[in-house]
C-alpha cells in the first residue's frame, strides 16, 4: 500500500451536495480511504460540492476541500496536488481532462478512473478514448460496465477491474421485517394486501427505469387475476413526467393502487423497504443499481432488467428475479411468481447482500485494487 504522504488524489464532481448513484459511490470511496489511510496520506477535492453540505461520518470537514463549481480554481488546485501525488483517482469520466493536464507535465502519473454506467457505454470524443487506452486503469462498477467498454471502445481487458457498489457503511440493517404500521396508516394500506415498490427518479428525460411498464403490466394484473395490490412509486418527478404518470395511471384503471410519493430521504429508506413485499425496477440503463442491494438488504423480494448492471446486483439472479425490461408480459409473470411466493426468507436475503456487498467486502476489494501493479 502506498506510505508516502499525499500518495492519493481523489477528485470527484459531487459526494455531498447531490443523492444519486454516483454521488453515493463517491463518499463510500472517500469513507475507505479514510479506513485504509487514517494517517491521512491521501486528499479529496471536490468540483461542485459545498462545505456545508459535508458529512462529517464520512470525513472531516476540514480534510474535504470544495470548491462550489469554480471550476478554473478546480481545475488549478488539483493540478499542483496532482503533481505531487502518485495515484489520481477520478469519480467520472468528465474529471478526465484534469488527468490529461497532470500527465502533460507528469508522462508517468498513475490515473485511475470510476466507470459507472452510460456515460461510459457509447461513442466517447477520439481523444478520450485513446487516453484510456494508454493512461488510466478503469474500475467498473459492473461486469456489464467493463464488457461494454471492452467491446465499444477496444480497451484491453486486464485495464478494467470490476469494484461494485457497496452498502453503506452506516446503514443499520434491521433485524425483524415488519411492515411498520404508521405507513400502514399513512397510506391507507391492508396489512394483507402486497405492497410493490419502485425508488428512482421520475425524469421525462430518463424513461429507460421502466416504471411505466410496471403501471402497465399492473393494470392488466388487476383487470385479468384480480389482485389486490398497492404499488409506491417514490421518486422526485419532474411536471411532464408526473402529468404523463398521472395518464397512464388513470388509462390503466390504476388511481386506487397506485401512490406516487414524491421525494424520500435516506431516513425513511428502510422504513419504506420495509413497508414492502415486491422492489421492481426493470431498467435497460443502470450502470449497477445501489438501490436493489438496499431493497435487498432490507429482504425485499426483487425484479430487475437482464440488459444492464442490474444483473450484478441481483447477482445473476441470486437476489433476484432477471427479466427482459422490454418485455411487459415478463415483467406481469414475474410479478406474479413474486407475490405468489410464500416461501421467501428475508433474513437469507439480507444475509447474502450483505456477505457480497457489505461495506467490509468493499473495503477489501478496494485495499485489493489499489496494491494493483497498474496503481502502484
Amino acid at each position: 500500500m502506498p506510505k508516502k504522504p499525499n500518495e492519493i488524489l481523489f477528485l470527484n464532481l459531487y459526494a455531498f451536495s447531490l443523492t444519486g448513484g454516483v454521488e453515493k459511490v463517491s463518499r463510500k470511496f472517500i469513507y475507505a480511504l479514510g479506513k485504509l489511510f487514517p494517517d491521512s496520506t491521501w486528499s479529496s477535492y471536490s468540483m461542485y460540492d459545498d462545505h456545508k453540505d459535508t458529512d462529517n461520518r464520512y470525513i472531516a470537514p476540514e480534510k474535504y476541500r470544495t470548491f462550489k463549481g469554480a471550476k478554473f480554481a478546480f481545475v488549478i488546485a488539483s493540478f499542483l496536488k496532482g503533481l505531487r501525488s502518485r495515484t489520481i483517482i477520478l469519480s467520472h469520466l468528465n474529471l478526465l481532462p484534469v488527468a490529461r493536464l497532470i500527465t502533460a507535465v507528469k508522462p508517468r502519473q498513475k490515473v485511475v478512473m470510476f466507470a459507472h454506467g452510460i456515460e461510459v457505454w457509447d461513442e466517447l470524443p477520439a481523444w478520450k478514448t485513446k487516453f484510456l487506452r494508454k493512461k488510466v486503469q478503469i474500475w467498473a462498477v459492473s461486469n456489464f460496465t467493463r464488457e461494454k467498454m471492452i467491446m465499444q471502445h477496444h480497451i484491453a481487458p486486464q485495464q478494467i477491474m470490476v469494484l461494485n457498489n457497496c452498502l453503506s457503511p452506516f446503514l443499520k440493517l434491521p433485524q425483524n421485517f415488519e411492515k411498520p404500521a404508521y405507513l400502514l396508516d399513512k397510506y391507507e394500506i391492508n396489512s394483507q394486501v402486497p405492497v410493490i415498490f419502485t425508488l428512482n427518479r421520475l425524469s421525462a428525460s430518463e424513461k429507460y427505469k421502466g416504471y411505466d411498464r410496471v403501471i402497465t403490466a399492473l393494470g392488466k394484473l388487476k383487470q385479468q387475476q384480480h389482485q389486490a395490490f398497492t404499488y409506491i412509486l417514490a421518486g422526485k418527478a419532474d411536471e411532464t413526467e408526473r402529468i404523463r404518470l398521472t395518464k397512464l395511471i388513470e388509462a390503466n384503471n390504476l388511481v386506487n393502487e397506485v401512490k406516487m410519493i414524491g421525494y424520500l430521504s435516506e431516513e425513511e429508506l428502510t422504513p419504506h423497504f420495509l413497508l414492502s413485499d415486491l422492489f421492481i425496477m426493470p431498467s435497460k440503463g443502470e450502470g449497477f443499481g445501489i438501490v436493489f442491494i438496499e431493497a435487498a438488504a432490507h429482504g425485499c423480494k426483487v425484479i430487475g432488467g437482464n440488459l444492464d448492471g442490474s444483473t450484478d446486483a441481483l447477482l445473476n439472479g441470486k437476489l433476484g428475479q432477471l427479466i427482459n425490461p422490454s418485455e411487459e408480459a415478463e415483467i406481469l409473470t414475474a410479478i406474479q411468481k413474486a407475490l405468489a411466493n410464500k416461501n421467501h426468507q428475508p433474513k437469507t436475503q439480507q444475509q447474502t447482500t450483505v456477505q457480497h456487498f457489505g461495506f467490509n467486502s468493499y473495503l477489501s476489494k478496494v485495499k485489493e485494487l489499489l496494491n494493483n501493479p497498474l496503481t502502484n
